[in-house]
């Protein structure tokens, strides 16, 4: 009996310890990080900056905004060619970013540029991350065979997105409805409801595994979209998934320990005391 309280009480303390971490992911941001600091200094080496080098408009010699329908180099009324400096590695602002399952947003501190843009309200720190289908606006100068393709990219990471977020709620759900059974087995039928408590523990695992995955392929996908000169990053810049991650994946590691824990113990249990039974019986 008093094993069986024991196995009780640390099946609910690792649910307990699991759903807080599980919640902390959820409604954190920092599941994913960049830092370009390390490529923005390769690129200043290979390219020292001028001193009018900061993100403004671009003008022309006669010191107005260079008009965006007929750049410099091109006839007026003539569309220009593709965007060639975006194909170089140090032609991208890239900033220093973290995000989660709700937010994008820019670390402060990090790049001078990006933190003038947000303190004079020019930029937002935080973008929602969007889980509707909006219709993207057609680019200028991308092939139309290019733009079906970022449609259809979008398309796919928005079906990855609903997937983890839509996993991560229903394992939050099942986990409280586990810690509830497991603490209704203190008092009632100890056996039963202590096995039904490891069982929806297993389930909330399952539902973690299944959303973890499908991030970690969201973020895959992302990154090797095409166009490569947009959506993929520099070699040199640092990226990873963050301690929001980390929370996910330690509650998936408690969650499955208690519900095995929760789910092996009365068959042990039952089958030991059978054996007991039948020494017992012999012996008479």
């Amino acid at each position: 009996m008093e094993v069986r309280l024991a196995v009780g009480a640390a099946g609910l303390g690792l649910g307990l310890c699991s759903l807080g971490l599980l919640v902390t992911a959820i409604f954190t941001d920092h599941w994913y990080h960049t830092d370009p600091r390390r490529h923005r200094e390769s690129c200043g080496r290979a390219h020292p900056p001028g001193p009018n080098t900061r993100l403004m408009p671009l003008r022309d010699p006669a010191g107005s905004p260079a008009s965006p329908r007929d750049p410099p180099g091109h006839p007026p009324g003539h569309p220009p060619g593709p965007p060639a400096p975006l194909h170089s590695r140090c032609a991208r602002p890239l900033f220093a970013t973290y995000s989660g399952l709700w937010r994008k947003c820019y670390f402060l501190g990090v790049d001078r540029d990006i933190d003038d843009l947000i303190l004079k309200g020019i930029a937002q720190r935080c973008t929602a991350i969007k889980y509707h289908f909006s219709q993207p606006i057609r680019l200028r100068n991308v092939p139309f065979n290019l733009t079906k393709t970022i449609q259809q990219d979008e398309w796919h990471l928005l079906h990855l997105r609903r997937i983890t977020a839509g996993f991560l709620g229903m394992a939050a759900a099942v986990l409280l409805c586990g810690c509830i059974v497991a603490t209704v087995s203190f008092f009632w039928e100890e056996s039963l409801t202590q096995h039904v408590a490891g069982l929806l523990f297993l389930m909330t695992g399952l539902f973690c595994t299944i959303s973890l995955c499908t991030y970690a392929a969201s973020i895959s996908y992302d990154l090797n979209r095409l166009p490569k000169f947009i959506y993929s990053l520099p070699d040199d810049v640092d990226h990873g998934y963050s301690w929001s991650t980390f929370c996910a994946w330690c509650s998936l590691g408690f969650i499955v320990t208690a519900g095995g824990l929760c789910t092996a113990y009365p068959f042990v249990s039952r089958t030991k005391m059978a054996h007991l039974k039948s020494v017992r019986d012999s012996m008479v």
